[in-house]
C-alpha cells in the first residue's frame, strides 16, 4: 500500500474489469528504479518510529496504510466469489507381488481415496501405535488439542 499510495509513476496500478474480474498492472522497470527508493524510504520511517517509541505518529502511520477503501473491498469481493477450491494431493501406489509383478493401485479423486492411499502406504501395526502413542503422551501436554 505503501508504494501504491506514494508512487510519482505508475508502478502498480488496479483496473476492475466487469464483475468477476480485476487486473494488476505493473511496471516493472518503475519498480526497480522508483520502488526500491519507497521502500527504503518506508523502512527509515518504520526504524524511527520503532526507535523513537512515537506511539502517536506510529498508530497514524499504521491507520493511516492500513485502512481499506471500498474500491480494494470490490476487488476482495472479486477474489471471494472466484477462489477455488483447496487442491487435492492424490497419490497412487505401487505394490511389487514379485520380481516381475509390479501393479499400480489408483484411488478415486476425493478425501477417502486420500485416506486409503495413506492407509495402504503407511500399515498400521501395534509396534508404530505404541511408538505414536509415546510421543503423543510425551508431548500432549504442550499441544492445543
Amino acid at each position: 500500500m505503501w508504494i501504491y499510495k506514494n508512487q510519482v509513476g505508475k508502478i502498480v496500478e488496479f483496473e476492475i474489469k466487469g464483475e468477476n474480474d480485476f487486473v494488476i498492472h505493473l511496471d516493472q522497470d518503475l519498480l526497480i528504479s522508483e520502488g526500491k527508493g519507497l521502500i527504503s524510504k518506508l523502512l527509515i520511517v518504520l526504524q524511527t518510529f520503532k526507535s523513537s517509541g512515537s506511539l502517536e505518529r506510529g498508530k497514524k502511520f499504521y491507520d493511516e496504510y492500513s485502512e481499506v477503501s471500498d474500491f480494494f473491498l470490490k476487488i476482495r469481493d472479486i477474489v471471494k466469489r472466484n477462489k477455488k477450491p483447496r487442491r487435492l494431493e492424490l497419490n497412487a501406489n505401487l505394490f511389487r507381488y514379485s520380481q516381475e509383478s509390479i501393479e499400480i493401485q489408483s484411488y478415486p479423486e476425493s478425501f477417502e481415496g486420500i485416506i486409503h492411499s495413506y492407509a495402504d502406504r503407511f500399515q498400521f501395526t501395534h509396534a508404530s501405535y505404541n511408538q505414536m502413542k509415546t510421543v503423543w503422551d510425551e508431548h500432549k501436554a504442550d499441544l492445543r488439542v
